[in-house]
């Protein structure tokens, strides 16, 4: 018998130049922290102040959160969460790549629920306690393609009290509201990290074909990401400003976030 389930509530605005896009569409609400990174990619790139220029055009206000660091830790989840609540914020803009968009789900439930993220982390030594209230709405801009976190409702947080790094979210309130998937913003990420990224996407499709899970609906989805993930990462690694394999790749990353 053939039985699926495919819900995908999230807006995705995908190609180049979709970013100045951002301004036209509908925001879940009227004040933001945007996430970005520790680094300096989003600021030297020019990607933070496009950003921030797109919601002066929606009218919204917002702060700029920029504690982000690889492989996420609790601590900074709920010091973001804080800064959300102390500000009044209402909705999350996560602009960068996997580590920022994973803490945008964590953020997002600490923003609006009492404790500590562990009490609601299933595993480990986790509380495993459900969320009291839904998460703050997401919004997320990717500058990487590789996790395809701009449309799914997990993360991946390390706790360094306990040595442990667990995946967390999964509530529908966690799903971005809205994505957008702009192929120009990942033309600065050098080679060595397109080549990163890329089989990172290629490797969640690849697990889908493999899982006990895989359907019908999640089959022709990886495939079709497979295909042209394998045909233009490549050309992507090689020269980072080509466009059209940039485009390609993204289209596998986000896709894998979908069949997954």
């Amino acid at each position: 018998m053939m039985n699926f389930m495919f819900h995908n509530p999230t807006k995705l605005i995908f190609g180049s130049g979709k970013l100045n896009e951002l301004g036209n569409q509908t925001m879940p609400g009227k004040k933001a922290i945007v996430l970005i990174s520790n680094g300096k990619s989003t600021k030297a790139t020019g990607y933070l102040d496009r950003t921030l220029e797109q919601l002066n055009k929606a009218h919204v206000d917002y702060i700029v959160f920029d504690k982000i660091m690889e492989n996420p830790i609790k601590d900074v989840i709920m010091e973001g969460a804080q800064v959300a609540k102390d500000n009044q914020c209402d909705f999350i803009v996560a602009l960068g790549g996997g580590a920022v968009l994973d803490s945008s789900a964590a953020i997002s439930a600490m923003a609006t629920n009492p404790g500590d993220l562990w009490d609601y982390v299933q595993g480990g030594t986790g509380k495993g306690k459900p969320l009291m209230n839904d998460g703050s709405p997401i919004v997320t801009i990717t500058t990487t393609s590789g996790t395809g976190s701009e449309i799914n409702c997990w993360g991946v947080i390390s706790n360094l009290e306990t040595n442990e790094k667990i995946g967390f979210g999964g509530h529908d309130s966690l799903i971005p509201v809205l994505a957008i998937v702009d192929p120009e913003l990942m033309t600065t990420v050098p080679p060595k990290y397109s080549a990163y990224q890329g089989f990172d996407a290629l490797f969640h499709n690849t697990e889908v074909m493999i899982s006990n899970g895989v359907n019908v609906l999640s089959e022709a989805l990886a495939l079709s990401a497979i295909e042209n993930i394998t045909k233009y990462l490549p050309t992507a690694v090689k020269d980072g400003k080509n466009l059209k394999t940039r485009e390609h790749v993204a289209y596998g990353s986000t896709v894998a976030g979908m069949t997954m």
